[in-house]
């Protein structure tokens, strides 16, 4: 099969595509899909290059490996055990922290638990990389954060993926929800009910109230003073998942860090929520598998406003 592979850890330039990848096959509880749409995500240029903790778990043997950790397309094969699933089904969803991914390829296995059935009249790409985001931003806000009408919610990096997801999720919840962002961004996130800060031109520490919940997926800058402008007793959610807690925890405050699997109810809830137009997945660019290394300059050249999907094959 065709797939993006690296042989070792580094730049971009490490991806080959090659054609003659072997194929996998559907263990116990697993399905094989053929992929249409794989998501790219940040964590996949932090194993690319090695610096994420997962990177650091694999061996020689684990190369040339193909990255990429969610994904749609069709059944191809379904293996025993499997329930709900049937070859020609249309599916999407994500590979769980165990599992490689292998998403930047035409076929992959994945746990019949890590997927869901696709929505009739979503497109591939939408859900090729909803997946990672969506399930984060609802974790923090639906589980962690809890947030209410009674909220007033500041969510920085409000242009990006998760943030985006978060605004919208935070807004349905019936918060008043504040965005920090690029100007370039503030239309878009008006159209979805919220107050864009710009961080560029203004001091979000005198641009909003004191919130009640503070989701950061900034982090960098943004930490210390989100500490001293969230309102008393309220709650901080902190992204990425090596973000220091400890600051926080020693003032008493409630913080966390959100910590996804692969949920078939929240993916079903997800789909849904796209499916009938309350929740907006904004795909910034698509592009063919054998542009595997550009997509990844770009998501690391940063704030692009929304996902990058590969199209597979993408011939």
């Amino acid at each position: 099969m065709r797939a993006a592979v690296i042989n070792r850890f580094g730049s971009p330039d490490e991806f080959e595509i090659v054609d003659d990848f072997p194929a996998p096959y559907a263990g116990e509880g697993e399905v094989v899909v053929r992929v249409t749409a794989a998501g790219v995500n940040p964590l996949d240029y932090k194993i690319r290059d090695g610096s994420s903790g997962m990177a650091a778990q694999l061996r020689d043997e684990d190369f040339p490996l193909v990255l990429g950790r969610e994904c749609a397309g069709t059944i191809e094969e379904v293996g025993a055990g499997v329930e709900g699933f049937e070859v020609g089904d249309r599916v999407f969803g994500m590979a769980p922290l165990d599992h490689k991914g292998h998403c930047y390829a035409e076929l992959t296995a994945l746990p019949e638990a890590a997927l869901a059935h696709s929505p009739e009249g979503v497109d591939d790409h939408v859900l090729g990389g909803l997946s990672l985001v969506g399930l984060t931003a609802w974790v923090a806000v639906e589980d962690l954060a809890k947030v209410t009408p009674d909220d007033v919610v500041l969510v920085h990096g409000g242009g990006g993926g998760v943030g985006f997801m978060a605004v919208q999720l935070a807004r349905a919840a019936g918060a008043q929800v504040y965005a920090t962002a690029s100007a370039r961004n503030a239309q878009r996130l008006e159209s979805v009910g919220a107050i864009p800060v710009d961080y560029n031109e203004q001091d979000f520490t005198q641009a909003t109230p004191r919130p009640t919940v503070i989701i950061d997926t900034v982090y960098f800058g943004t930490y210390e003073p989100s500490m001293d402008h969230l309102a008393e007793g309220g709650r901080l959610v902190l992204l990425p998942s090596l973000a220091d807690v400890g600051p926080a925890k020693e003032r008493g405050i409630d913080v966390s860090i959100p910590s996804i699997a692969p949920d078939r109810e929240r993916l079903d809830a997800l789909a849904a929520r796209v499916a009938d137009g309350t929740l907006e997945l904004t795909i910034a660019e698509v592009l063919p598998l054998r542009e595997v290394a550009r997509a990844h300059e770009i998501l690391e050249e940063g704030h692009t406003p929304g996902k990058i999907v590969l199209d597979v094959p993408g011939d």
